[in-house]
């Protein structure tokens, strides 16, 4: 007569587990993700984790946030986009889940060689390149555009701007030394800041707020999959990870 209440609380144990375990997903219900440039080298950490955790596929695109938004529109195809809150809201996009990523911060990245230690010193006549990622279309371009703006230096550095689609390209610029400063990312600077002279953090109070979130299209029909994955990005593997990569 013992066993019953031991055997029955066991049960009872293993069906409350379940109530908060993530979603069962066949490993062919794969999903589609798209995100800020930028974000690459998060995003493709955090998609191999989810995967190896469910076996779910997760095919990714990556462009500015102009690029990515057409895309969706044309295409229909995607599940998820990753990228700035503000951005994405101000688009004619239809959305439901909504999960925060982080905060995204600006910064400067000073090529190999250059020899400054604050942006008042772009003016100079020994910084003769500038790049920043398209200001209309990569959030971060927008954000540099803003600071600039804010510090009085826009219009006194055109002649050594170099704008580019993405920031990754920004990146691959400072990392070859065409440019002698690029504006980007903590994220992405913190991949390269053994391969650059320095980073140079911005004030957060001289651009606009940056918050990055995980928005998932209204229109997506791989349910089970997009619940598991709105659960893992909520998970404490999922936020280490953010943490580590500046978020």
């Amino acid at each position: 007569m013992r066993f019953f209440p031991r055997c029955l609380s066991f049960l009872l144990f293993i069906a409350a587990l379940a109530l908060t375990s993530v979603p069962t997903v066949h490993a062919d219900e794969g999903l589609t993700v798209a995100a800020g440039a930028g974000y690459k080298r998060l995003v493709d950490e955090l998609c191999a984790a989810y995967s190896t955790k469910t076996g779910v596929t997760v095919n990714k695109i990556f462009g500015n946030m102009g690029q990515i938004t057409a895309q969706a529109k044309e295409s229909g195809a995607i599940d998820f986009i990753i990228g700035d809150k503000h951005f994405l809201d101000s688009t004619k996009l239809s959305f439901t889940d909504e999960v925060t990523i982080g905060q995204g911060k600006l910064v400067a990245a000073v090529a190999k060689g250059v020899k400054i230690d604050n942006l008042d010193a772009l003016t100079d006549a020994a910084i003769t390149r500038i790049a920043i990622a398209d200001s209309e279309k990569a959030i971060y371009g927008h954000a540099a555009r803003e600071f600039l703006n804010n510090k009085g230096l826009w219009h006194q550095i055109q002649p050594k701007l170099l704008m580019v689609g993405t920031v990754p390209q920004v990146t691959a610029y400072v990392l070859t030394g065409e440019v002698d400063v690029g504006f980007i990312n903590l994220t992405e600077a913190l991949a390269i800041k053994d391969k650059v002279a320095l980073i140079i953090p911005i004030d957060e109070k001289l651009y606009s707020p940056i918050l990055i979130v995980a928005k998932r299209l209204r229109n997506s029909t791989n349910n089970n999959a997009s619940a598991s994955f709105v659960a893992f990005l909520q998970s404490g593997e999922a936020q280490s990870m953010l943490k580590k990569q500046g978020l």
